[in-house]
């Protein structure tokens, strides 16, 4: 005789006791739109179940836990594919978990699946007699501590689902908490999963524990201020308002230019004239090289010049020398007049080192006369 029907008719503990009493050994099904979840009898005791018969939650418990190493799980994949049975049950035949800490956490993972199966609105069961439990680690709970446990979760589920609203939801860390924040390593290990943009089904996830244990706490962790469940808080709202603050920066007044348009304008040194020489004689010099220059050696002589005492281009270029107002400024005598130094003889005798040098000067072709003068009128006139 096959036992199955609708939960709306018999409840889900009526269910449990019933096979408890009758020793029943098997697998009891239930299903609802796309949902399946499945609760695993040994002999009237519950040894397992998951309440999504498509993922491996035993498994992902252990994982969520940080008890497995990868090279251990990949062993375990490999054995459940060849011998069709769980992961958690190959980890187990492996060794690579520790047997009590195993029994611990599949004893809890059976309460978490009866606690998932019972706020079930609607659905159909089916029990499969003597189906075995591929997840079987040797876990055997008795149906009225799990039934207690479980609807004491309903009871404390209401707060917690009206803080943390559904498995959409998502979570963020509080910048700045309201006091020095005291975490257990469990509370650690899901803070370490919230980073804005997962939602709260993704972490009970990753964390591998039940619905209820994940999500009461987060519902605690954001009732004392280190996480919050609307998007307003967190990095997103630093990052939103710089954001505002930003758009200020980067908006110029009207008629001006922004910051960012302000372009320096190029630094050109203006050209020093040079000063005014009282000395007719070295003036009558600079001219007579002048005209020499136009001749031949002009463009010689104005690169240097060019270089000297302006950055603008040759064809901006103003005088060097500006022209001298000699029919205004009247000849200006010393008041105390240099005598003439002495001549001073070289070896060889005779002639003196200024002339010496002057026809050194005159004979060297490499030596640019007409700048050489300049330079020496403007330090006279200084």
């Amino acid at each position: 005789m096959r036992l199955e029907g609708s939960i709306d008719a018999f409840s889900l503990p009526d269910i449990f006791s019933l096979l408890s009493m009758t020793k029943k050994t098997g697998g009891l099904h239930l299903r609802r739109e796309s949902a399946h979840g499945v609760v695993w009898f040994t002999t009237g005791a519950l040894t397992g179940g998951s309440s999504d018969v498509s993922r491996q939650s035993l498994a992902r418990r252990l994982v969520g836990g940080g008890l497995v190493e990868d090279e251990a799980l990949e062993q375990a994949i490999a054995h459940a594919r060849e011998e069709s049975v769980g992961v958690g049950r190959a980890l187990q035949l492996a060794g690579a978990v520790e047997e009590g800490v195993l029994h611990e956490v599949a004893s809890e993972h059976v309460v978490d699946v009866v606690f998932d199966l019972l706020r079930w609105p609607d659905g159909d069961f089916a029990f499969v007699v003597d189906e075995a439990n591929p997840d079987d680690v040797g876990v055997s709970r008795q149906v009225d501590d799990v039934v207690t446990e479980a609807r004491r979760r309903l009871e404390a589920w209401t707060d917690v689902s009206s803080t943390v609203p559904s498995p959409q939801t998502v979570l963020a860390l509080v910048t700045v908490p309201g006091e020095e924040p005291q975490l257990t390593r469990d509370e650690w290990s899901l803070l370490a999963l919230v980073d804005g943009r997962r939602t709260v089904g993704e972490i009970v996830m990753l964390s591998g524990r039940g619905d209820f244990a994940a999500v009461s706490a987060l519902a605690d962790l954001v009732q004392r201020g280190l996480v919050r469940v609307d998007e307003q808080g967190g990095v997103g709202a630093l990052v939103r308002r710089h954001e505002m603050i930003a758009a200020l920066e980067r908006r110029a007044a009207p008629g001006e230019a922004g910051p960012a348009d302000v372009t320096p304008a190029p630094v050109v040194a203006e050209p020093t004239p040079a000063p005014v020489d009282d000395l007719e004689d070295d003036a009558d010099q600079v001219d007579a090289l002048d005209d020499e220059d136009e001749d031949g050696d002009s463009e010689a002589a104005a690169a240097p010049v060019t270089a000297l005492t302006s950055t603008r281009p040759p064809a901006q270029r103003p005088p060097v020398t500006p022209a001298r107002p000699e029919h205004v400024l009247p000849t200006r005598k010393p008041e105390h007049p240099e005598e003439p130094p002495p001549a001073v003889a070289v070896a060889g005798g005779g002639a003196a080192a200024a002339p010496a040098t002057a026809a050194y000067i005159e004979r060297d072709p490499s030596v640019n006369k007409s700048l050489l003068l300049r330079l020496i009128a403007g330090v006279r006139g200084l």
